[in-house]
């Protein structure tokens, strides 16, 4: 057990070890199968001259966190990283984990994932190999050399790369044989044409000349490997050729992700066919308060039904909604395709409650939020809220149909032209009297616009309404000073594929992310270990301490016996 976690920890130091220098087709990526469902590349360089200049070192950062035993994780870790850079891998070349999910309903599913790396001298690695401790037998084959870690690993390597590989089996048949198909799996990799890599795939190249810090691919037609149930159905077609791109960089006061999602000809013509809704930021800013946070998007509901009827379901779901009443047109006319979810004043409020005699104090979380949908067609919706009320899930109240039940905890208004549900009778009323004081920030009021979805959390403020009181009170301020707001905002189908953006903003605006990050994470960690050796040693720790403080427990009075 000690060996493979030994072995497991040596091939993660490769992944914080190794750097990417960006080419069109990078010679580890012909080693990663063309049906991958996700792969990840990272600069190491790029993140290193970043870290530096916040004087940051990952040397010292694994010596700052690491415990003193020399059987600590992050101990051996840190020893790892220093003998690896003597290890003849080359630490120029681009690093790339991947994921291969396979496999069927009768034998189970299979994952295969790796670990590429780029090799400078396959003679210095194989001896840096044969001195770790309990170091195995080396193999050789045509054009690779190899060694088993366990059942479940594998590391072999030529004068091109090296690569981790490991699989498993999930399901499927109880009387199948366990055997270690490792060696097998990396045999696959080795002897893998160009054509059958994700070289092969144009997508894919495009996202290797992206610069960035770190990039993610991912296939969605291969994800249907993971419900093999819809991988037998025309669905199954809709995502062939469907493909995930992302570049994701740490700039001064944010992390910023731009993504591609590539369709294939059948889900693109359906894309092009109902492309153009943008979100309606009309209803957001009508929100009577400074909100928190957002999320706004826009499309034309008559895709469900589009995509329903390419996967051969249409009948099928019509058929079923005709014994409620109602048609599958029904459903996609009642609304426009504009939804709004604002939220605000997010807190925590002590109340007081009553078990059995004793009396506690509790905290609990609080917020205002409002839902607003625009209609498209009142008759279609009059028609299924009624259908809905004759089935015992609707009722009528107050000259309205209202999910049955809801009380008065919940607002519900359709005044023909909006559906507006909101957490209580005062904001609904503020909500629809549409004067408006959401103050949506003007940097994130332009990014939405002309969008199809956006959305908005402030980060900040809700860390600011948290109680600042337990165990992990540093760590708590630590937060408030690092995270501001994150903002996605997603495009229209351009012809090609569907752009999206990702904004996480911290409060230091002249500090690199990255760093600013590392500093937070580094923080959290020492404060969890803290934690965790105040536990250990059987100490009341700060959280117990904090419980005591917040929730008082009165015991009702003793009477005395009668005399």
């Amino acid at each position: 057990m000690k060996r493979i976690v030994h072995y497991t920890l040596l091939f993660v130091v490769i992944i914080f070890a190794a750097a990417s220098c960006k080419k069109s087709a990078p010679n580890q990526t012909k080693y990663i199968p063309k049906d991958a469902m996700f792969v990840f590349d990272m600069d190491w360089k790029s993140l290193s001259e970043k870290a530096a200049k916040g004087n940051i070192n990952w040397d010292s950062l694994f010596k700052s966190v690491a415990d003193e035993g020399d059987d600590s994780a992050i101990a051996q870790g840190r020893k790892l990283m220093e003998d690896f850079k003597n290890s003849g891998v080359d630490m120029e070349s681009n690093l790339f984990f991947f994921l291969k999910i396979g496999g069927s309903m009768m034998n189970g599913q299979s994952a295969t994932g790796g670990i590429v790396a780029g090799m400078k001298d396959a003679g210095m690695f194989e001896n840096y190999i044969k001195k770790q401790p309990g170091a195995g037998e080396i193999k050789k084959e045509s054009n690779y050399s190899y060694i088993s870690i366990g059942n479940d690993f594998t590391v072999g390597w030529n004068k091109d790369v090296v690569i981790l590989s490991g699989s498993g089996m999930q399901g499927g048949s109880a009387t199948a044989p366990a055997s270690n198909t490792a060696p097998q799996t990396l045999a696959a990799l080795f002897s893998q044409k160009e054509e059958e890599s994700v070289a092969a795939i144009p997508e894919f190249l495009d996202l290797m000349t992206e610069k960035a810090d770190m990039l993610v691919w991912t296939n969605s037609g291969t994800m249907m490997n993971a419900v093999p149930l819809l991988g037998l159905t025309k669905f199954a077609d809709l995502l062939k050729d469907s493909f995930g791109a992302g570049a994701i960089n740490f700039e001064d006061g944010k992390l910023v992700g731009n993504f591609k999602s590539y369709s294939g000809k059948d889900l693109a013509d359906i894309w092009k066919k109902y492309a153009g809704p943008t979100v309606n930021m009309d209803m957001v800013n009508q929100y009577p308060t400074p909100l928190t946070g957002f999320a706004a998007f826009s499309f034309n509901p008559e895709i469900i039904k589009e995509i329903i009827k390419f996967g051969g379901m249409e009948a099928t779901a019509n058929q079923y909604m005709q014994q409620m009443g109602f048609t599958l047109d029904d459903i996609t006319k009642a609304f426009k395709g504009d939804f709004v979810i604002a939220f605000s004043d997010f807190g925590i409020k002590e109340t007081e409650n009553d078990y059995g005699g004793m009396k506690y104090k509790s905290k609990t979380p609080v917020g205002k939020l409002v839902f607003n949908a625009t209609i498209g067609d009142k008759a279609a919706y009059d028609k299924i809220v009624a259908k809905l009320a004759e089935m015992g899930e609707m009722e009528m109240k107050n000259g309205q149909y209202v999910p049955k039940g809801m009380g008065d905890y919940i607002s519900w208004n359709m005044n023909g032209k909006n559906l507006v549900v909101a957490t209580d009778t005062e904001l609904m009323q503020q909500y629809l009297a549409a004067k408006g004081n959401a103050a949506v920030p003007e940097d994130v009021a332009s990014q939405s616009k002309g969008k199809s979805i956006a959305f908005y959390f402030d980060i900040n403020k809700i860390l600011q309404a948290i109680p600042a009181d337990s165990a992990y009170l540093q760590t708590s301020e630590s937060a408030k000073a690092t995270f501001k707001n994150v903002i996605v905002t997603s495009d229209n189908f351009n012809g090609k594929y569907v752009g999206s953006n990702f904004e996480l903003r911290t409060m230091n605006d002249k500090e690199n992310s990255l760093v600013t990050l590392v500093k937070f994470i580094s923080q959290a960690a020492k404060q969890a270990a803290e934690e965790e050796k105040r536990y250990s040693m059987g100490g009341m720790s700060d959280m117990d301490m904090s419980a005591m403080d917040t929730t008082q427990m009165v015991m009702p009075p003793v009477e005395e016996p009668a005399k």
